[in-house]
């Protein structure tokens, strides 16, 4: 999350322990076999040919996790909570975020550090590819269909384009404004970039990899001359352009405007704006699409938003410092990343309903992003500080902790979970 840089950077120094990291094989990938329990999709054969060992026979069972620091992904088997495989990447490559492929053959990541992009063979875990990107690239985006890896370059103001046939690169798109998040439409023809550095959305021509459209969400108030500080030094633009459920809206939160914009994606216009909390992060969405949800750190609430009306139905008190919302079990869990607490807000009654203590209340855990489970129950939650996972379990609220996943970890993925998204 661009707000926490520093923060993260602090903390990182205050615990690191000892982690053995497997070393990765470079090796073109072969014809894929058929994918055990998913028709119509494929797995990847091993590179070459070879005899490499399989470490993960289904890539559904797996949590990933990025590991920041140790500079690897880890793959953690849902089950037995144990690590089957870990791909490491190379020396300060400082992963950010990590996505499977809609057919489960690979794991991609870019590297901060390295300004590189990174494809794993999902099955046996193995480094089938390093490629050359823009700067800092953190964010990604995979098109439905497969075909096409964007990763967001923010500091170069980019997305490259990556031909996941090929494996290379076949366009940068330039023209951004600190582009962080990514979102294709269902039938992969468009593609909606939140520009963080900007107050607009743009849009991608995914069959020419253009920039066609900026959406603008609002204008910048005239207080700016009054208050340059806050408006014309560091820019809170668009995060993330969120889907609606049916993919028919774009929701576009800007930080320093305090709302959300509503896009048609039929005709690409604004339709509406929505007021909310100061400094949104962006909005996530609960799984049936009734309700959208902004964590707003600038007064430390949340707006619930009602999708069918597009108005705000509340707003609740929350946290500093959050970086993320999940849903499990008819809840909500708002991440408050520097105090370890996930609070917890009942999504049939859109009420506060508690919080949960992560870690040692004697450590200080810095916990981060999380992903839920296909079952909608459980909860993986990264916790950079003390290198664990936690599980919390929706139902009941109970947490345990897998500890040692690797150094810092920053972030966990479940392929096909409705709530895969960094911060």
């Amino acid at each position: 999350m661009r707000n926490f840089k520093a923060v993260s950077a602090a903390i990182a120094l205050l615990g690191i322990s000892g982690l053995i990291a497997s070393s990765a094989t470079l090796a073109a990938p072969a014809a894929p076999p058929p994918m055990p329990n998913m028709p119509g999709m494929v797995m990847p054969a091993t590179p070459n040919g070879s005899s490499a060992e399989v470490k993960v026979p289904d890539p559904t069972k797996v949590v990933i996790i990025v590991d920041r620091d140790s500079n690897d992904i880890a793959f953690m088997d849902i089950a037995t909570k144990k690590i089957l495989g870990r791909t490491f990447l190379g020396i300060n490559v400082n992963p950010h975020m990590a996505m499977m492929t809609p057919d489960g053959r690979y794991v991609v990541t870019g590297g901060q550090r390295s300004n590189t992009a990174y494809i794993i063979d999902a099955r046996t875990t193995q480094l089938v590819k390093k490629i050359a990107v823009g700067l800092f690239p953190e964010h990604l985006a995979i098109s439905p269909d497969g075909r096409w890896y964007y990763q967001g370059n923010p500091e170069g103001d980019s997305i490259t384009v990556i031909d996941m046939q090929s494996l290379s690169v076949v366009k940068t798109i330039e023209g951004l404004a600190e582009p962080l998040n990514i979102t294709f439409t269902p039938d992969g023809t468009k593609a909606y970039v939140g520009n963080y550095g900007a107050h607009w959305v743009g849009v991608i021509d995914v069959t020419r990899h253009e920039l066609i459209k900026k959406i603008e969400v609002g204008k910048v108030p005239g207080i700016s001359r009054v208050d340059p500080s806050k408006y014309l030094s560091e820019v809170k633009g668009i995060f993330m352009a969120t889907p609606s459920a049916d993919g028919r809206y774009i929701y576009a939160t800007d930080g320093d405007l305090a709302l959300v914009g509503v896009i048609d994606t039929r005709d690409d216009r604004l339709i509406k704006t929505i007021h909310v909390g100061k400094d949104p992060w962006r909005m996530y969405l609960s799984h049936d699409g009734k309700y959208g949800i902004t964590v707003n750190n600038g007064d430390e609430t949340i707006s619930i938003i009602d999708t069918a009306r597009n108005e705000v139905a509340a707003t609740l008190p929350a946290a500093k410092d959050m970086t993320g919302v999940n849903f499990a079990a008819g809840k909500a869990f708002v991440i408050a990343s520097t105090t370890a607490f996930e609070y917890v807000y009942n999504m049939s009654t859109l009420k506060p309903a508690g919080r949960i203590k992560i870690g040692d209340p004697n450590l200080n855990v810095f916990i981060q992003t999380a992903t839920t489970d296909l079952a909608d129950q459980k909860l993986y939650l990264a916790s950079a500080t003390d290198h664990s996972v936690y599980i919390i379990d929706g139902r009941t609220e109970q947490v345990e902790r897998v500890a040692n996943v690797g150094l810092y970890p920053w972030g966990t993925h479940i392929m096909d979970s409705k709530d895969n998204y960094c911060h």
